[in-house]
């Protein structure tokens, strides 16, 4: 497959997440070794972190495997071999990776349990009988520290094997009880262990690491971290400018800037912390991005999103989560338990759990209170359309459709056809799910998501100077200003946007050829349809 650079530059994988194999192979790596030599020089030593998956954190852990193993040489030219004073002395390293563990059944769990460990004793040159994980893992320990000395140990992804059969309670439950003397086994030997470090996606608050383990540091939300996973806009200018020079060497009418700011619209603004406004890129599309030839394209999809975030979504009321105000409070990030979803959630727990699964993140802070959104395009696209064809009488094949022919009218400005197709649209709903109490702030939300589907630059509810518009959207020569009456006139709906002057904050914008189409909506709340459709254009 062709990608945005030349034969000269490393290649970039997607796959790999082998340390050692990215610096022997001379693969692509933005180095994070910044971050290793900040944690292992802090006087704590016992570490935990949530990311959502496919954010490089299973190659963090084989970085700080190698680090800790001494392999002094794959440091060469990276930041903590070049500018500090890390020593490099070798530990015996314990590195359990739970992620993809099979857990179809709590007997071939801990048969996969025992073999994790058993592999880890090998590799350190130690024979151990089968027995309970955690006297394993004590027996382990306890032969390492006497032989060798203190140990670093790893755990990537803890939380796999129980979110994996969260439905299953019996199951669950036999999992965590075989977990939780594993890790309270960690902190019974923590003067043996020089250094622990932790991932996962989310919290299981009733987990012996987070319940029993009360020594160990979340540091998910620190401000030193929030960039510690995930690519920076500088990151991104730095490391792959290579392959933006290459892509606008052949598309000489984009300037620099416009591109690196359609690359954010799409990628961009995961933000971990409350207490910082670090924004990075989801690292995995970003190397599809460039591996592809540099396409806009939708590859979240790709990169292991969790479905089990969206299977949670339908128990929600679906306009809340298309809302530009979803907040919770700082309280509930550290009260909440993912095991909470056998149960039915509330919707606080909902957007937390998203929060973790990547398709909601921080887009403001304030007295405690996290305002959350969709923190790009592509996971907006992404969440938006499977969540809203569960609710259609149609398939998804058919939504990808209406999505292609309503963004190729919006961008031509094709007034007709964006009138066919959004009518389709409404038209697919099923019943049941356009029976809703409140209606007009259903009918918005689900409005607003096609717009958010088609990947167009799309506001709701956009501020105006003497009031707010129901959707904005704008193309490279197209603005579109739709205002949307519940049985109501669609001339009343045209006479809003001219007297409150939606238009005007977008004179700024007007080129030659710019264009915008002002559109007054009638709905009627009986036949679920639209009636009546008005358009102004300049």
């Amino acid at each position: 497959m062709s990608n945005c650079y030349n034969e000269f530059v490393k290649p970039i994988s997607t796959s790999i997440f082998s340390f050692r194999e990215f610096i022997t192979r001379n693969l692509f790596y933005v180095d994070k070794t910044r971050f290793a030599y900040n944690l292992v020089n802090r006087a704590d030593n016992f570490f935990f972190i949530a990311r959502p998956r496919r954010y490089g954190k299973s190659l963090f852990c084989s970085m700080l495997h190698s680090l800790f193993e001494g392999e002094k040489e794959l440091f060469n030219g990276l930041y903590i071999a070049e500018n500090t004073d890390y020593d490099f002395r070798s530990y015996p390293v314990l590195h359990f990776d739970f992620s993809g563990m099979d857990v179809s059944s709590y007997e071939v769990f801990i048969y996969r349990f025992r073999s994790i460990i058993r592999e880890e004793s090998r590799r350190n040159g130690i024979s151990l009988k089968d027995s309970d994980p955690a006297e394993m893992l004590e027996n382990l320990i306890l032969t390492l520290a006497e032989k060798k000395g203190k140990i670093a140990i790893i755990v990537d992804e803890y939380d796999s094997p129980l979110t994996s059969v969260l439905r299953n309670n019996d199951t669950a439950e036999e999992i965590r009880a075989s977990l939780n003397p594993f890790y309270a086994t960690m902190k019974k030997h923590s003067d043996k262990i020089k250094f622990l470090f932790i991932t996962g996606v989310t919290r299981f608050s009733n987990l012996s690491i987070f319940s029993a383990m009360n020594n160990i540091i979340d540091i998910s939300m620190e401000p030193k971290t929030a960039d510690a996973f995930g690519y920076t806009e500088e990151e991104l200018s730095e490391y792959f400018r290579d392959g933006i020079d290459e892509y606008l060497s052949k598309h000489k009418e984009e300037t620099k800037d416009a591109f690196i700011g359609r690359i954010r619209n799409y990628y961009d603004g995961y933000r971990f912390s409350p207490w910082s406004e670090k924004t990075v890129y989801n690292p995995v599309s970003i190397g599809m991005f460039f591996n592809s030839g540099c396409r806009f394209e939708n590859y979240w999809d790709k990169t292991g999103a969790s479905t089990m975030a969206v299977n949670l979504a339908l128990q929600k009321d679906l306009t809340g989560l298309l809302s530009a105000d979803c907040y919770v409070s700082l309280s509930s990030f550290y009260a909440f338990d993912v095991s909470s979803i056998q149960n039915n959630l509330k919707q606080d727990e909902a957007l937390v759990l998203l929060y973790y699964a990547g398709y909601l993140t921080i887009k403001n802070y304030t007295d405690s209170i996290l305002f959350l959104d969709f923190p790009n395009r592509e996971v907006a696209g992404s969440f938006t359309k499977n969540l809203v064809s569960r609710y259609m009488e149609t398939g998804l094949s058919q939504v990808d459709f209406w999505i292609m022919q309503f963004r190729s009218a919006a961008r031509e400005g094709n007034e007709e056809t964006v009138k066919e197709k959004l009518t389709d649209y409404f038209d697919a709903f099923s019943y049941e799910m356009t029976n809703q109490k409140e209606k007009e702030r259903f009918y918005h939300g689900i409005f607003h998501a096609i717009f958010v589907m088609a990947g167009t630059y799309a506001v709701s509810e956009d501020r105006g100077p003497r009031g707010r518009a129901d959707e904005v959207i704008i193309t490279d020569e197209h603005i579109w200003i739709f205002e949307l009456k519940i049985d109501k006139s669609a001339d009343e709906a045209l006479k809003q946007i001219e007297n409150k002057g939606y238009a005007e904050k977008y004179a700024y914008l007007m080129k030659p050829r710019m264009k915008i189409h002002k559109i007054g909506i009638s709905f009627s709340s009986e036949t679920r349809r639209i009636v009546e459709w008005k358009a102004e254009n300049n």
